[in-house]
């Protein structure tokens, strides 16, 4: 039997949104396959995430220590765990850190690795990944002949699922730690900007330039506020200082898969719908009626943001209120 193994990337030893999203795919497709569903840790959780991992659909639980980060190790643990559990596919989170991972361990294992995938197809005659382009209004379409198969999944692509139910047994194992590491972290420096985490964040308002003046800006920070939810804006917002760069979502930012998505004199270039075309919900509020923002918004409201807004925050506030 081979297996499917998913690397599960931890924040504050709690695994992220985008590893939960992963190992609920890899499990979806190991449970149709009848294959084993293995999730590979490299430090101890609890007991209440170890549980989490099993909702995902986790049938092992591999933990092997380490005690920071450091791509060439990770890479070597992945390598290793893969050979000895009969791995056939490994699925890795795309983060930054995951990106780098899986194309060391493809190069180990003299092959390659398909970035980004949206979505997953298993056919008689193999898999199929779809992997996006040109701001996702082009559709890659790709297979991977030599076996095991690396893939780094897109954020929200995937549902995080809850209902799986795998074994979840825990099983900690030993990898002799690489001794001609090329590059060791010493200490790692955070930025002075305020950590912005709109990967996980359920709601999120968005400011386009439309909005971003001294006038509206305020504005949008207060809706923000009555939905206690952060502010993510687009290049231009960025470009122009109103936002730090950690806000920014599109094809050179983060992308998000909310809930719900509130743009505020968004105008929907492809370069930013590309990273918001995954949320449940969509608002969209802009003066111009011709704004492609409204081509994906499932509510367009056409008007002046500075006249919109107070109303929706008097009614976001009545409601929350009560």
């Amino acid at each position: 039997m081979n297996n499917i193994l998913t690397y599960v990337e931890l924040k504050d030893s709690a695994p992220v949104k985008l590893s939960l999203e992963t190992l609920s795919k890899a499990s979806e497709i190991a449970k149709e396959n009848s294959k084993e569903s293995i999730a590979l840790l490299l430090e101890k959780i609890s007991d209440d995430e170890i549980k989490n991992l099993q909702n995902a659909g986790a049938d092992k639980i591999v933990i092997v220590e380490r005690e920071s980060y450091n791509m060439e190790e990770y890479s070597n643990v992945i390598f290793e765990i893969s050979k000895k559990y009969e791995i056939e596919d490994v699925f890795i989170p795309g983060t930054l850190d995951g990106k780098d991972i899986a194309a060391n361990v493809a190069a180990k294992f003299d092959t390659v690795s398909v970035t980004n995938v949206m979505d997953i197809e298993v056919e008689n005659d193999g898999i199929k990944y779809t992997t996006p382009a040109y701001g996702a209004t082009v559709l890659n379409i790709s297979t991977i002949k030599k076996a095991p198969r690396i893939i780094t999944t897109r954020s929200g692509a995937f549902n995080k699922r809850e209902d799986l139910n795998g074994k979840g047994e825990v099983v900690e194992e030993n990898i002799e730690k690489l001794a001609d590491l090329k590059a060791i972290i010493r200490d790692i420096v955070t930025s002075n900007e305020a950590e912005i985490n709109l990967e996980d964040a359920p709601i999120i308002i968005a400011c386009g330039r439309g909005a971003s003046s001294d006038e509206i800006f305020p504005l949008v920070k207060e809706l923000a506020d009555a939905f206690d939810a952060p502010i993510s804006g687009t290049r231009p917002v960025i470009d122009d200082g109103v936002l730090p760069k950690n806000s920014q979502i599109g094809q050179s930012g983060k992308i998000v898969s909310p809930k719900l998505y509130i743009g505020c004199g968004v105008s929907g270039a492809v370069q930013h719908v590309s990273g918001i075309e995954n949320s449940d919900f969509i608002i969209a509020i802009n003066k111009d009626e011709d704004a492609p923002i409204f081509n994906i918004a499932d509510i367009g409201i056409v008007g002046d943001c500075a006249k919109i807004l107070p109303l929706f925050i008097e009614e976001v506030k009545k409601i929350r209120n009560n």
